[in-house]
């Protein structure tokens, strides 16, 4: 069930942005970080300054979203959550704003190199996007999983060697410990959160037991002496995370909304294509992209489908051969094993072809899932710290559920059938997300490093696909399901639209992916509960690889006959993990 093919960053997505914000800055209150210097005037101000700008954004982080700086490699506040009370969240919305009218008005009219200037842009609107982005959900009244998040900065403490056990035992410890109380104060918060996004926090809650256990022997080993600690700690997450879901499924579900309270709405979804990802089209016209490219793709799969078997029928007979394809899967021990496989011989084959190369330090491991985030991933990437020294990417691969009835179990290894896992390792290791970040993470800027907007992370995957398939690596039964996947990602655009701007609801939704893209219904519905929770970010995939593929276009003209690949790749990569549009400025200029 590739629920979702993700790069993951836990709960530093809501702040992976780049754009020029416009909203109107809120003043700082009294409790605000004092302003950045203000000493020099704007003229004098350089390169270096913006670098300081950006050095006091990764001291905000630290201070009031200590989770999201774990997760980058900054590790000074480990010991600590993020407060999820709303006070806590409106210090958060109200110190990113006042820093972002600060930053605005310290660079009015500033001199600074075209790297420089991209860079000031991404800060702002990284401080702007997370904050109105905050504010239109209301994570703290309105997501019950926003709870659930302190488990993936626990599981990243466990899961990277970045400090001696001790330490980062200790700190996991502490943090276990103050879960309960977050937890009790959540129920007095949370108002009527729309269902779907209800049932998401009961199955990532649903997941904490297995998880704090899996915990147990690292924190024992690490700390043998407190034991007793560890026992109770452990107890009272679990216990917290249990009752959390009782409370969720007897006191919330019953009278939650079900129809599409989850919609962000037009103005706010052309507000985040703007400032997020940069984008000069709106809602429409990305929408007519995705209609254009879904019908490219029907007809290629039906070409390809007909090679495969010329008795089917040529229009529709492609999800006849693609059902067919998904009975070839290995078994739920076989799972993880052929995943591994499927990741060495992507590499040898990049290598071997030699169009784009590999950053020193490169690892990748290929290991379960965690369990509190298996509702909503099967398959998905986890970037190392880009402020750690680690370079190890890890590669989630979700095991088959013993729980699930015979028929379920069948339907998600259908998902992982061999033409599919081809295609996942593609997207997420090599040459996707773990090639890519492993580039990104080497690029000096420190507001690149902290940042990263879907629209690229995704994009390059999805270019990759297809790079893929130019270079020839995809037999004609892989190649089917890499063009499955594409057409899944057109009609990301068409839903992502449509249920945020158009209406559109959940069961449409789902019905889009199971009729007319062939997905099993399970996988359907984990894939559109995640949609309702993350606007603009399904669309990101397609439109990042039409807009990458539009620069490889315009790069091949201003090169002739000494346009290269593996040049091309390394001067886009080299650029770190920005808006396609911001790295096609930073190469042309304006």
């Amino acid at each position: 069930m590739k629920a979702a093919r993700l790069f993951l960053i836990g709960s530093v997505a809501a702040s992976l942005a780049c754009g020029a914000p416009s909203v109107t800055p809120v003043l700082p209150g009294p409790d605000a970080a004092a302003p950045l210097p203000t000493a020099a005037p704007a003229s004098t101000l350089g390169d270096e300054d913006v670098a300081k700008a950006s050095k006091a954004y990764l001291d905000l982080l630290l201070e009031l979203r200590p989770e999201a700086a774990s997760e980058l490699g900054i590790h000074d506040a480990d010991d600590r959550l993020e407060d999820r009370s709303a006070v806590g969240q409106q210090k958060i919305i109200d110190r990113q704003m006042a820093m972002a009218a600060d930053v605005a008005q310290r660079f009015a009219g500033a001199t600074l190199s075209r790297a420089a200037s991209i860079d000031l842009r991404i800060l702002r609107s990284a401080l702007v996007v997370d904050a109105r982005f905050r504010k239109e959900q209301r994570p703290w009244a309105r997501r019950p999983d926003f709870y659930s998040e302190p488990m993936q900065a626990l599981f990243q403490m466990t899961a990277r060697d970045y400090a001696p056990a001790a330490e980062r035992a200790k700190n996991a410890l502490a943090r276990i410990e103050a879960i309960p109380a977050s937890l009790k104060e959540a129920r007095g918060v949370l108002k009527e959160p729309p269902a779907v996004w209800v049932q998401v926090g009961i199955e990532s809650a649903g997941g904490a037991k297995e998880f704090f256990d899996t915990m147990r022997p690292f924190l024992e080993k690490a700390l043998p002496s407190e034991k007793p600690r560890i026992a109770a700690a452990l107890k009272g997450a679990r216990d917290a995370y249990a009752e959390w879901k009782t409370f969720l499924e007897k006191d919330v579900k019953p009278s939650a909304p079900s129809g599409g309270e989850f919609a962000s709405g037009r103005e706010f979804f052309d507000w985040m294509l703007k400032e997020q990802y940069f984008l000069a089209e709106d809602a429409d016209a990305l929408l007519a992209i995705g209609i254009r490219v879904f019908g490219e793709t029907v007809q290629k799969l039906e070409e390809v489908a007909h090679r495969i078997d010329p008795e089917v029928p040529k229009e529709g007979g492609w999800q006849v051969v693609v059902r067919r394809v998904k009975g070839k899967h290995p078994s739920a021990a076989e799972l993880l094993p052929a995943y591994r496989k499927e990741m060495a011989r992507a590499r040898k084959f990049l290598v071997d072809k030699d169009v784009v190369a590999m950053p020193p330090g490169d690892q990748c491991d290929v290991m379960d899932t965690p369990p509190f985030q298996r509702s909503t991933v099967s398959a998905a990437y986890d970037q190392p710290p880009p402020f750690a020294s680690q370079t190890k990417g890890l590669f989630f691969v979700t095991p088959v559920d013993k729980t699930m009835t015979r028929a379920q179990k069948e339907q998600m290894l259908r998902e992982n059938d061999y033409g599919d896992i081809v295609d996942t390792v593609v997207h997420e290791a090599y040459p996707g997300h773990h090639l890519q970040l492993s580039f990104a993470r080497l690029h000096p800027s420190t507001i690149r490093k902290a940042t990263g907007p879907s629209i690229f992370s995704e994009g390059w995957a999805l270019y990759t696909e297809e790079l893929m398939s130019e270079l020839g690596y995809y037999k004609d039964e892989e190649r089917l399901m890499q063009l499955v996947w594409t057409l899944v990602r057109s009609a990301r655009v068409m839903i992502d639209i449509g249920l945020h701007t158009k209406n559109m609801t959940f069961e449409q939704a789902v019905k889009t992916l199971t009729d007319e893209v062939g997905l099993e219904r399970e996988l359907a519905m984990s894939e559109v509960k995640r949609y309702t929770m993350t606007p603009t970010q399904p669309l990101a995939y397609l439109i990042g690889r039409e807009k990458l593929f539009a620069l490889r276009e315009r790069v091949k003209a201003r090169d002739g006959k000494a346009f290269s690949l593996k040049k091309f790749h390394e001067e886009v990569l080299t650029k770190g993990t920005v808006a396609p549009s911001l790295v096609e400025e930073e190469i042309f200029g304006k």
